[in-house]
């Protein structure tokens, strides 16, 4: 198992994956939540918009780690 950074550990725990998990499997996990959550996907809610935040910043803390290939 390898050490992840603390904010890419904490990325990784935002988007509930696993620090074995490849950027690809990740990505999944990614593009499922942001689905979810985005108010355009739910009839304009706004309620989630906060936790896709997360969800973008997460994403963006792994796809420029380098820790991730």
């Amino acid at each position: 198992t390898r050490k992840l950074p603390p904010t890419e550990r904490k990325a990784v725990e935002i988007l509930e994956a696993r620090d074995t998990w490849t950027k690809a499997e990740i990505r999944k996990v990614y593009k499922a939540l942001v689905k979810d959550l985005h108010p355009d996907m739910n009839g304009g809610d706004r309620s989630q918009e906060e936790q896709l935040q997360e969800v973008v910043w997460a994403w963006d803390q792994i796809n420029v780690s380098r820790s991730f290939k």
